[in-house]
């Protein structure tokens, strides 16, 4: 894998820890921020895997969709996951009126762990799928 990639998949990891501890110390708010940092960088891993750079958030995740979701390499649910991820970090970092519940909090965390474990899968399937040939 190219350092670049393994960046972006080291910054996920840290990420994920810190949202970790956010939940520890009920920061959820921050949290949703956290969750949804470590599942941008998993998905610009995967388009830098692909030779895709993105300009924007809305960007990659639409490029996410059209490499991954839509060839059929990710689930559907996928999406939906990403959506609701990008949501509550949108709502949380700028609407001042919106709370996040510990409920809400633990889903987000659930959903971006399994998000990195799919990405770290993914990786080690391709990567196994290239020196098998």
């Amino acid at each position: 894998m190219n350092e670049q990639l393994n960046r972006f998949l080291e910054r996920a990891a840290d990420t994920l820890e810190v949202a970790d501890l956010l939940l520890k110390h009920e920061y959820e708010l921050a949290l949703a921020n956290r969750a949804y940092y470590a599942v941008f960088y998993c998905i610009s891993a995967l388009l830098l895997s692909e030779d895709v750079i993105a300009k924007s958030h809305e960007g990659a995740r639409s490029k996410f969709h059209e490499f991954f979701v839509k060839t059929g390499r990710f689930d559907r649910e996928i999406s939906k996951l990403i959506a609701r991820s990008a949501e509550a970090r949108q709502s949380a970092d700028y609407n001042m009126d919106i709370d996040i519940t510990e409920e809400q909090a633990r889903e987000l965390l659930t959903d971006a762990h399994r998000f990195y474990q799919m990405t770290l899968d993914y990786f080690q399937k391709t990567t196994s799928q290239t020196t098998t040939k």
